[in-house]
């Protein structure tokens, strides 16, 4: 039986702590907690519409 040797532990790359898409995601967070349930479900239609395409159907909830 052949034993073969071990990978060299790759390298980890240094990522910073806070970029522009990290500050753009907490920016949508916070505005999106303010939203009331009427509003949210909105916009998950919209949202819904852009990745599917077609007319909104009627939405109840909030799409969870």
């Amino acid at each position: 039986m052949v034993m073969r040797k071990k990978a060299a532990n790759k390298k980890r790359l240094e990522y910073p702590d806070e970029t522009n898409g990290t500050r753009w995601a907490a920016q949508a967070r916070k505005l999106a907690s303010k939203l009331t349930p009427e509003e949210e479900a909105g916009h998950f239609a919209r949202a819904m519409v852009k990745i599917y395409g077609g007319r909104p159907k009627e939405i109840t909830g909030s799409g969870r």
